[in-house]
Formats: C-alpha cells, sequence, structure tokens
C-alpha cells in the first residue's frame, strides 16, 4: 500500500527560489510506485496550495498554474502520513513550520523543533557548539534593538555602542557580516575596511535582527552530510570551490564557475576530523533525519573550524548534499525512500 506523501515547497524566505529548485529534484527523483504524493506550495505571501504535479519545472513563473488553494491546511496534513518539507529558511528551516506538523500529529522529514530553530540561528549555534567544544571562528553578535539601534551584545548580554571601535579590536578587518537567520549566503557580505562596516550592518539587519560578524581566515570550504537519528552515518568530505571570493548565492545556484569536489582535495586526517566534529555537532543539536555541516579549513595553520549546520540543505540537482549521499552510497531516490523511512523514529 502506498504512504500518503505531502512533499512541501516554495515558503515565505528569502530562499524561496531555491526551494522551488530543489522541489523540482526532488519530485524528478521519487519513487512515485511507493508514494501517493500531495504536492504543496507555500507563496511568498504565506497562501498554501495543492499544485499541479505535471509541471516539469517549478522554478519556473508559472508554478501556480492550475493549482487550487487550501483552505483547510490543518485538515490536509491530518490526511497524511509524512510530509516532506523542502523549505529553507524563515518559516521552513527554522521549527516554526515543524511545530505545525506536531500539532497537526504527522511524522516529518528532518529535525525537530528545537534543532531547527537553533541552527538556523548562527548566534545560538555557536553557543550550543561551543559548549560540545568544536572549534569555531571569532566572531561579535551584534544586535539591532526594537528601536532600531544597533548595539554589540557581549557574552555576559551586556550591550556596547560603539560597534566600529569593538570590531577592529576584537576581529579586524577584512571581516564577514552575516544575517543570523538568513541561508543561501543571503543577507552576507565581505567588509574589507572600517568605514564601509555600519553601512553593511544595516544592510544585514533588513534581512535579520540578528547579525553575526566573524574574523575573515584564508580558508578551503569544507561540507559533510549526516544522515540518521541516534546513530548516525556521515558521509567523505566535499569541497567547495566557488568562482569569486566567497560562496554567494549566485556561486551556489547560478554560477557554473563554481565547481564541487568529492572527496576534498585535503589531508584524510583533516576528513576524519571533520566528520568527527559534523556527528558531534548534530549530537549537540539533537538532530534528526539529515543535516549538512559546513567548516572552513584555514588554509595557513590548517585548523577546522565548524561554519555552520544546515537542517535541511538545498536538493537541487547540483546540491551538495544529495551528492554526497550518492558518493556514500545512496542515489537520490534510495535518500528519499531513507529520509521518509526514518521521519517517524521518536
Amino acid at each position: 500500500m502506498k504512504q500518503k506523501l505531502m512533499v512541501v515547497c516554495g515558503g515565505q524566505s528569502s530562499e524561496h527560489i531555491v526551494s522551488r529548485m530543489s522541489c523540482t529534484s526532488v519530485m524528478n527523483n521519487l519513487n512515485k510506485e511507493h508514494y501517493d504524493v500531495t504536492l504543496v506550495g507555500i507563496d511568498q505571501d504565506g497562501s498554501w496550495y495543492l499544485l499541479d504535479q505535471g509541471q516539469a519545472d517549478l522554478a519556473q513563473d508559472t508554478w501556480l498554474e492550475n493549482s487550487q488553494v487550501i483552505q483547510d491546511i490543518f485538515g490536509v496534513l491530518k490526511q497524511q502520513d509524512v510530509v516532506l518539507p523542502i523549505l529553507h529558511g524563515a518559516f521552513g528551516e527554522d521549527g516554526t513550520i515543524q511545530g505545525l506538523f506536531e500539532l497537526a500529529g504527522v511524522p516529518y522529514v528532518g529535525c525537530r523543533v528545537l534543532a531547527s530553530a537553533v541552527s538556523m540561528d548562527k548566534i545560538y549555534t555557536k553557543k550550543i557548539l561551543e559548549t560540545a567544544g568544536i572549534p569555531q571562528v571569532k566572531s561579535l553578535y551584534v544586535k539591532k534593538r526594537y528601536d532600531g539601534k544597533l548595539v554589540v551584545v557581549n557574552k555576559q548580554f551586556d550591550e556596547i555602542e560603539d560597534i566600529e571601535k569593538t570590531v577592529e579590536k576584537e576581529l579586524g578587518f577584512p571581516c564577514f557580516i552575516k544575517a543570523s537567520r538568513s541561508g543561501s549566503s543571503v543577507g552576507c557580505y565581505r567588509c574589507d575596511h572600517k568605514e564601509d562596516l555600519m553601512t553593511k550592518l544595516i544592510e544585514a539587519s533588513k534581512y535579520d535582527r540578528h547579525i553575526v560578524v566573524e574574523e575573515c581566515v584564508d580558508c578551503i570550504e569544507l561540507e559533510t552530510a549526516v544522515l540518521g537519528n541516534d546513530d548516525p552515518i556521515v558521509s567523505r568530505v566535499g569541497q567547495i570551490m566557488p568562482h569569486g571570493e566567497f560562496y554567494t548565492f549566485e556561486s551556489k545556484y547560478e554560477d557554473a564557475e563554481s565547481k564541487t569536489c568529492i572527496p576534498a582535495k585535503v589531508d584524510e586526517e583533516i576528513q576524519e576530523q571533520i566528520r568527527k566534529y559534523a556527528v558531534r555537532a548534530f549530537k549537540a543539536i539533537d538532530g534528526h533525519g539529515l543535516s549538512r555541516v559546513d567548516f572552513f579549513l584555514d588554509k595557513k595553520t590548517n585548523h577546522v573550524y565548524l561554519n555552520e549546520i544546515n537542517t535541511l540543505p538545498g536538493f537541487t540537482s547540483i546540491s551538495m548534499y544529495p551528492q554526497l549521499m550518492e558518493d556514500y552510497g545512496y542515489s537520490y531516490s534510495e535518500l528519499l525512500d531513507k529520509l521518509i523511512e526514518i521521519a517517524d523514529e521518536n
């Protein structure tokens, strides 16, 4: 008997289009003999639609053609055996929609509410990683107060008003500025000069009130894939070779010059350390199902730093997570089957 599977894509975040690109690949690789599929799209205004499954490319502007508005979202959810959310960023990867699935009592693929929320917020991810003894680059937390003022928040949660002086003293320039709860490098900027700092912080604050400022390390970008629940498996390490200063949104999804390499061109000892840190991080957040864990390798010192944990990584045809799992031995279709199989393990 086929499982009733709801696949959800789109969403209200800045990564909306990436979700639809990922979902196109998922639908092309999903074994339809195993599942009775309900395909659902969420537009950027938050409306839910039953989508036409005959579309070849959900990334096209015509993606809502022949769709039907869903009036009773909760009712449709409760009809499902399992949900596969292909959502990235705010309201999809941050624990909010996971809470809806919990309320509906329907099993779903991926990390649970707390792990999703913590991992989406770079600031609070850093706090957990620090507790777990996993190395990270030096960073500062900048907050946009409700009155609109930007301040540095220290480890005692005291507010420091002189941001330029603090960043210059603690991190120096160049540095990287990142919206704390944004993904796919949206709201991420390199700042080479002190004079540009406030302008770029203000720009980042348009995406999130919480901002991370990190030291700039001349590094190799490495990634690994985690799959499972209590005893997860971890893939070999992949290497990002961006065409440009760093791995931007355009590098990830639009630039044919950006390349990936599996396995990474680094020493096996370093790869093994990365794999151990990835599993430790996954367990530290109480991960479930899957995560892609991203690292920096300092070219000068060979020190490894964990960059971030992605609990719903990209699933496009060129995304690293499915590539890493294929290298491990799971075809794209088998990977989807496995994720759905372990969704209701609690």
